[in-house]
């Protein structure tokens, strides 16, 4: 057994719900029940205790159901230790009171000393929520405690208590429930009655008693079904009586007699009363006496047939037609005259009916119903003015539609009465009075409108009175026309006037000067009424021409630099372009792209982008005059356009100044950012006079500023146009080599010339032109900077070689690794390695024949990551790599360093020279000795003489490839190599059997 002191626990129980689970069993301030008593007399007695005690702990006291020893009710809860006690969970021992420092200052509780040792088992509901505690407690301290069988008869007796609880809440509840049943019955003044299978009456509620007039149950119990409804015996009732009897319902009606012989009319319910096995008991029986609603119910249909007759013929004393209706509470119609339906064209046979709404005219179809929805809703009388359409010709004519409610005795709607008559002449008449008043108010509105009358002969000008308010102007006759007029726009507002006299109408818009000093614009119409009045009326439309300016400015300006946008600066190119022709003047047009635009954008965010753009704007407006142009025309890609004097030279001055003003760094977020440009220049009339071709040509010359490497300027030449056209040309025809699959790969061995044999082949593309024969790449290799044809050129190829290594393989041909060259757009694409495993798997090929080459260009791109990720899965699959035209680039040790590299091939350049420049022989030298330290193959290309193969050989280069051995050849061709190759292998003398190859 624990003894709890000090404990810091916290129980999962919330107080709120524990005082709710309190309040629920009702047994706080109740009579002792010798239940609980004998319970805690218990508790003492096996605890061997003298003081032992039931209670209950609310939110402010401790209150004693049963107590033994004690003379206590209540104990305040700060002065309980039942309080502290219940926070714990379980059964909590003190041993000693007065050495405890939460209870050591705890007043007596019937005024003797304090007890010193305790012992509480919590009343705990099934929810977990302690309501209070069964507790011993003896004068003397206990160190020992409790024995354990004294604990668990403590935490027995506890449970106990919890029993006694929840045995009284349930009792309490089933007496509610049949104190509410008994009310209910008592209440209900429908006949209940209670049959068991035989059909004998078993019950009868006291309403039955007093609707069948029977003084005592005792007179008509055991009687029979049959005995007291006699009268309704009949096909109806036996089937009631056979659905309850299967488990179902039934329901009739008819009349039956009471006790005294008074006849009723009673609607009857039967329904079976199922036992625990679901088999019927007997039968419940209700019935409810229908008489008076019988009678209301037939007195109301020989009214309805003489109010019908009536309304049938009412429509014949009138002139208009007449409609009479009825609805239902809801607003449905029961019934309409045959007038309704003669006009509307609707039918009165179909069911449901047809919706009438779909006669009001749609305009005013919401409103009306609405109105007639409102009016149903308040329950009053009403008159709703409606277009409904005519059958005969589809017109809409007008009618007033009245309702009045029908109420029954206790003052609630039943149904409606109206009717419906036709005001079309009537409205049309008050229409046209509105019409009429409306217009005389429009020339009078105070709003944005003044009306005016201007005498020519007098020059005498009358305003209406809102004139003080639009115009600041005093209403009244005076000679002040022309008062306010802004000065610039006098002489048009004379001519206004004349206009006026001389065709009879006309209208200007000016600009007004307030009292204030605020411009106004204003709209002015008049016309001649007689030779000596002018009428019109003036408005403004101030608000119009901000709106008209800020759609104009929203179309023509970039929302983000406020710069004139593109369709802008095409509109003030060719204007300017006009202008220069006809004046012989000149127009230069920069355009300017940011280079390192994306850079900042991924980096930074497009805050920074946008941060960056809008400074660009800014110094860009800084650098030109007010007759030139400054836009932004795309996303990164901004356009100056320059007018005359300024010349072709002047204009590639300012780009060089402009690069140098957008390369000052600035500040964004305590982050220095500094930004490089390509500008492309081109000048009318030094290059092309329309828009198209002038923008045509500055963006060739921008492309190739970027092409040479971006941050620079470079002025358009007709030679850069052929360039691109050529491009062009080159990418549409390769595009069709691909479609007509005339790429094919050619293969030049790769011999060892330590043992002359081959090691391995380099794949090449070559294009089989179906008028020029076979092409290198010498002639279309500038595709390749169009990444989708390069990409779909790898692809073909890498598909075709595997083709080819499985067939050698299939040959059992010794041809080694096969080297492919990846360009950069490969590397570009996400599933580069997947692509081509995939290939190899689909043809069998093992990827470890294989090897892939990349330039320098390939490692030092924007797409680095990538590409070493890219690498790193290809050595992981067998996949050799090789760093091709090593030496050539940049960084290239870095690289070694960087990227998992297994093969260095020396470029060409090198090796050219080798056996006349000392210099070619040193770097051939280093990168050998640099790649046995990092324990790489090195491969020399473009060996050509016996001489260079012989002292790359003493140099310690591994391999070579070159015309010396074999120029590239077709893949049909490379069996035959190989065969011939490994025949003339007698010794391992590789200028020998290359001299007889090529020989």
């Amino acid at each position: 057994m624990i003894e709890r002191q000090g404990s810091s626990y916290l129980p999962e129980w919330k107080e709120v719900d524990r005082l709710a689970a309190l309040q629920k069993f009702d047994i706080l301030d109740t009579e002792p029940d010798v239940e609980f008593d004998s319970i805690a007399r218990i508790a003492a007695q096996i605890c061997n205790a003298p003081i032992a005690y039931i209670s209950f702990i609310d939110e402010r006291r401790q209150w004693l159901k049963a107590k033994i020893g004690l003379d206590v009710t209540e104990v305040p809860r700060e002065a309980s230790v039942c309080s502290q006690a219940m926070l714990q969970p379980g059964l909590s021992i003190v041993s000693d009171l007065t050495h405890d420092p939460r209870f050591k200052d705890l007043p007596a509780l019937d005024g003797t000393p304090m007890p010193s040792f305790y012992a509480g088992a919590p009343l705990t509901t099934s929810d977990g929520l302690p309501l209070g505690m069964l507790c011993v407690l003896d004068r003397d301290a206990r160190p020992e405690g409790l024995k354990p069988q004294q604990a668990e008869a403590l935490s027995a007796l506890a449970r106990a208590v919890m029993c006694q609880l929840e045995l009284k809440l349930a009792s309490r509840a089933v007496a509610e429930s049949e104190e509410f049943s008994r009310r209910l019955l008592a209440s209900s003044e429908d006949c209940i009655k209670v049959f068991d299978l035989q059909g004998r009456l078993r019950f009868m509620s006291q309403g039955g008693m007093r609707a069948m007039e029977v003084p005592d149950f005792s007179t008509v119990e055991g009687r029979s079904w049959s005995d007291l409804w006699s009268s309704l015996a009949g096909e109806d009732a036996d089937k009631a009586i056979d659905a309850a009897r299967a488990g179902g319902t039934g329901r009739f009606q008819g009349p039956c007699a009471t006790s005294t012989g008074t006849q009723k009319w009673w609607d009857v319910v039967v329904t079976p009363i199922m036992g625990r096995n679901s088999t019927p008991q007997g039968f419940l029986c209700i019935s409810r006496d229908i008489t008076e609603f019988r009678h209301t119910e037939q007195s109301l249909r020989r009214n309805e047939q003489r109010l019908r007759t009536l309304v049938d013929v009412m429509p014949l004393s009138f002139t208009s037609p007449q409609v009479v209706w009825f609805t239902d509470l809801d607003g449905e119609f029961t019934y309409c005259n045959d007038v309704w339906y003669e006009y509307t064209g609707l039918r009165s046979d179909t069911s449901p009916p047809e919706e009438w709404t779909s006669i009001v005219q749609p305009s005013h179809c919401e409103r009306s119903m609405g109105q007639w929805k409102e009016a149903l809703e308040k329950g009053l009388s009403f008159e709703i003015e409606m277009p409904l359409r005519r059958a005969l010709d589809g017109m809409y004519r007008w009618f007033i539609v009245r309702g009045q409610p029908l109420k029954n005795e206790q003052g609630n709607v039943e149904q409606w009465f109206g009717i419906a008559m036709d005001i079309h002449e009537r409205k049309q008449s008050e229409q046209a009075l509105s019409d009429s008043e409306e217009r005389l108010q429009l020339a009078l509105k105070a709003a944005h409108m003044i009306a005016w009358e201007f005498n020519p002969q007098t020059a005498a000008t009358t305003r209406s009175k809102n004139s003080l308010a639009l115009l600041g102007i005093h209403p009244g006759p005076d000679r002040t026309f022309m008062t306010g007029i802004h000065p610039e726009d006098h002489q048009k507002v004379e001519g206004f006037l004349k206009r006026i006299q001389t065709s009879g109408s006309d209208s200007i818009e000016c600009r007004y000067v307030m009292p204030g000093g605020e411009v106004r614009w204003l709209r002015a119409r008049g016309e001649q009424a007689a030779p000596d009045r002018i009428v019109g009326v003036t408005f403004d439309i101030s608000e119009h021409k901000e709106a008209e300016e800020e759609i104009w400015r929203s179309a023509n300006h970039d929302a983000l630099t406020g710069l004139p946008n593109r369709n802008l600066f095409q509109h003030r190119l060719e204007a300017a372009l006009a202008q220069a022709e006809q004046a012989g003047t000149s127009v230069s047009l920069l355009l300017i792209d940011l280079d390192d635009f994306k850079d900042i954008n991924d980096t930074l965010g497009h805050d920074a982008g946008d941060a960056l753009l809008q400074e660009t704007a800014r110094r860009l407006s800084a650098m030109v005059r007010k007759c030139d142009t400054v836009a932004r025309i795309g996303g990164d890609e901004f356009a100056v356009l320059v007018v005359e004097p300024l010349k072709l030279e002047n204009a590639n001055r300012l780009g060089s100044l402009i690069g140098e003003m957008l390369r000052q760094p600035f500040a964004y977020q305590k982050r220095t950012l500094v930004s490089r440009v390509s500008i492309g220049i081109a000048a009318y009339p030094d290059h092309d006079g329309t828009p198209t071709e002038l923008v045509k040509d500055a963006d060739i010359a921008m492309y190739q500023a970027k092409s040479q490497g971006r941050n620079r300027v470079v002025t358009y030449s007709s030679e850069m146009r052929r360039v691109i056209e050529q491009r062009v040309s080159l990418g549409r025809g390769m595009r069709e080599a691909i479609a007509n699959d005339e790429i094919v790969p050619f293969y030049q061995p790769k011999v060892n010339l330590a043992t002359g044999e081959i090691v391995g082949l380099e794949a090449l593309a070559r294009w089989r032109h179906p008028s020029e024969g076979i092409l290198t790449p010498a002639f279309f290799g500038a595709v390749f900077e169009d990444h989708e044809i390069a990409a779909s050129m790898g692809k073909l190829l890498t598909s075709k070689i595997a083709a080819d290594v499985r067939e050698w393989l299939d040959q059992d041909l010794p041809f080694g690794r096969i080297a492919l060259n990846l360009s950069p757009a490969e590397f570009a694409q996400s599933g580069v390695v997947d692509n081509m495993l995939r290939t190899l798997d689909w043809l069998k090929v093992p990827p470890t024949f294989f090897e892939v080459e990349v330039t320098e260009t390939v490692l030092l791109g924007r797409n680095s990551d990538s590409v070493s990720r890219a690498l790193a899965q290809f050595r992981q699959h067998g996949i050799q790599i090789a760093l091709d035209d090593f030496g050539t680039g940049y960084a290239s040790l870095t690289h070694l360093k960087q990227f998992p590299v297994d093969h260095i091939k020396i470029d060409r350049s090198f090796v050219r020279d080798l056996e006349q420049d000392s210099d070619d022989e040193a770097i051939i030298a280093a990168v050998i000795s640099l790649g046995r330290s990092l324990q790489l193959a090195i491969t020399a290309e473009g060996v050509e003489t016996h001489g260079q193969a012989r002292r790359l050989r003493e140099l310690g280069c591994d391999h070579a490839q070159g015309y010396l051995y074999a120029k590239p050849m077709a893949a049909a061709q490379v069996p035959e190599l190989l065969s011939r190759w490994n025949s003339m292998l007698v010794k391992p003398r590789p200028e020998r059997n290359a001299k007889l190859l090529i020989g």
